[in-house]
């Protein structure tokens, strides 16, 4: 990069005029545009009509516009007012709260033209390189400003023998700005031979080069603002010359071209390569259209100025101050109420459901109380009244035994009467144990087990050895439960008794993960499993089938002269906090 001197340039003859005899602006805010609507901006105070001291900036100010979030573009515009005799050049604008820097109308444009022709010079077609906005090392100040290098390659069209170059500010209507070009350099290969240099031009050779208004030799001024097209001096130390545009009128446009005589030849189909070395700054004058979309909520200021083509500031300038209010829900007082309230309504959903399960609750304690008076009734009339009519026919057929002939057949039916009574008492009493509520726990059936088991052995004759915990946690077990464990235990004793020919019994509990391990062992014969037969009436299968409906198991072991193994294994739920 070079960097690039100071250069005295003469303003054009349609420069603005002094700030000191203005008296009407150069631009005004058009309705702005969002949500579908449009909101007219108004000034605070209308401006005088006395010239304004050259020092002194004219800053119109709008009233504050009110606008509501709804997301979609913001479009703000300005406009000549009507009647204007006079056009902003150049305009800049900023958002401020948004905004980091001023910024260009993007519109504008400048661009570096290969035009080609025919051999009788009727124009064929049209290369064109564009430039806008600023250049890379670009500051603000011309002079302090420092060139970039920009290439481009066309091709030239069938039939094409001759180009022209145009430097111009001729890329839109309102483009105003500055651009400074040196060091044009134009190859041609693809024609068979080596790369050709069809133009080398550093604008070192012309008259008057010391001047703006001086004249390069092979350029010539084209436009109709040829004040325009000027020549760069720069200091002999950095120096060199080079081409500038400056367009500061926006109606109108300058150009650099080559002179008719120094037109380039070239051959259809080659390929031209063009490098350069360039300064710009361009922008656009007289009226804009902006627009901002899904500004968040806040507030703003819209500013518009008017700057010369180097970009600095004239002193007209606009401000339109206007807030974006956030809709309802991104509101913070919304939001808080809405999870005030969505936090209500979960502890009112979630007290309301906590009363229907304590009313479940309450429903099912009820029912279950009820059920449990019932089944505490019916064990007492069963115990009282059937317990009653069992006892006296024990009695009465107690009292005809001791009444009867010794060796009769009558007494003989006697003592079985009694045998079935007796019998009975003890069903009766099994059944008032299953029915009372009273007993529904581990401890109490395994103390019931127990007594019951030491009982029938020792009528049996069979010694009977208990290996049980001395402590049992409290484990609620159903009627169902404890009344279908105890007859397969009870009926398992009674194999052992009627089959085994056992001498001894061990009978031990383990209770794992809320599982019941009751196993009952003997030293009897044992037996053959697989030699057994499988029916109905099998008691095995009967012991198997009863325990099966309420998710439990029997497992059996046993060989022959080596005892029996029954293992009743049976699911319960320990009692929790929640049942209760």
């Amino acid at each position: 990069m070079v960097c690039i001197a100071a250069a005295t340039v003469s303003p054009p003859a349609h420069a603005q005029p002094p700030a000191a005899t203005r008296s009407v602006p150069t631009f005004e805010f058009a309705p702005i545009r969002h949500g579908g609507r449009n909101f007219k901006p108004h000034l605070e105070s209308k401006s005088g009509s006395a010239p304004v001291a050259s020092d002194e900036a004219r800053i119109h100010r709008y009233k504050a516009i009110s606008l509501v979030e709804k997301g979609g573009p913001l479009g703000i515009s300005f406009r000549p007012p009507q009647g204007a005799s006079r056009f902003a050049s150049r305009l800049q604008f900023k958002l401020e709260g948004y905004d980091a820097d001023w910024r260009d109308l993007p519109k504008g444009s400048v661009h570096l033209v290969l035009k080609f022709f025919d051999s009788n010079r009727v124009p064929i077609s049209r290369e064109e390189f564009r430039a806008s906005g600023n250049s890379v090392g670009w500051t603000g100040d011309l002079m302090e400003s420092s060139f970039a290098d920009r290439s481009g390659r066309a091709v030239v069209p069938p039939r094409a023998e001759w180009v022209d170059v145009w430097i111009d500010s001729g890329g839109h209507d309102e483009t105003s700005g500055v651009w400074l070009v040196d060091d044009l350099l134009i190859r041609q290969s693809g024609t068979g031979g080596d790369p050709a240099v069809l133009l080398a031009e550093d604008f070192e050779s012309g008259r008057g080069l010391d001047q703006p208004q001086g004249d390069f030799t092979r350029w010539v001024r084209d436009g109709g603002a040829l004040s325009d097209a000027l020549v760069w001096s720069g200091p002999p130390a950095i120096g060199g010359h080079a081409l500038l545009i400056r367009d500061s009128n926006p109606r109108d446009y300058a150009a650099w071209r080559l002179k008719a005589r120094n037109l380039l030849p070239v051959v259809a189909g080659s390929t031209l390569d063009l490098s350069w070395l360039e300064v710009y700054s361009i922008g656009t004058g007289r009226n804009g259209d902006v627009f901002y979309y899904d500004l968040p909520g806040g507030q703003y200021q819209f500013r518009v100025r008017e700057v010369d083509a180097l970009g600095v500031p004239t002193g007209e300038e606009a401000v339109l101050p206007f807030i974006i209010a956030p809709p309802l829900h991104a509101n913070l007082w919304f939001r808080a109420a809405l999870i005030i309230s969505l936090l209500a309504i979960l502890l009112s959903m979630e007290r309301f459901a906590a009363r229907r399960r304590m009313h479940r609750k309450l429903e099912k304690l009820k029912r279950a109380e009820a059920v449990q008076n019932e089944r505490a009734r019916i064990a007492r009339d069963i115990h009282d009244d059937l317990g009653t009519v069992l006892s006296r026919i024990s009695m009465v057929s107690e009292a005809a035994v001791l009444d009867a002939e010794p060796g009769s057949t009558q007494k003989q039916r006697l003592h079985e009467i009694c045998e079935i009574s007796r019998q009975l008492t003890r069903t009766m009493e099994e059944i008032v144990w299953a029915q009372d509520p009273r007993h529904d726990s581990l401890d109490n059936t395994v103390s019931y087990i127990c007594s019951f088991a030491s009982d029938l052995l020792g009528v049996a004759r069979i010694a009977c050895r208990f290996d049980i915990p001395l402590e049992l946690p409290h484990l609620p077990l159903t009627a169902e439960q404890r009344h279908e464990v105890f007859l397969v235990f009870k009926e398992a004793l009674n194999n052992i008794i009627k089959h085994s020919a056992a001498t001894e019994v061990r009978i031990s509990l383990r209770l794992t993960n809320g599982v019941i391990h009751l196993i009952i062992e003997d030293n009897g014969r044992g037996f053959e499993i697989a030699t057994l037969p499988d029916g109905k009436g099998n008691g095995l299968h009967n012991m198997k089938n009863r325990l099966h409906r309420l998710g439990g198991t029997v497992e059996i072991q046993s060989t022959p002269a080596g005892g029996t193994r029954v293992e009743i294994v049976q699911p319960v739920h320990a009692k929790t906090q929640a049942d209760d």
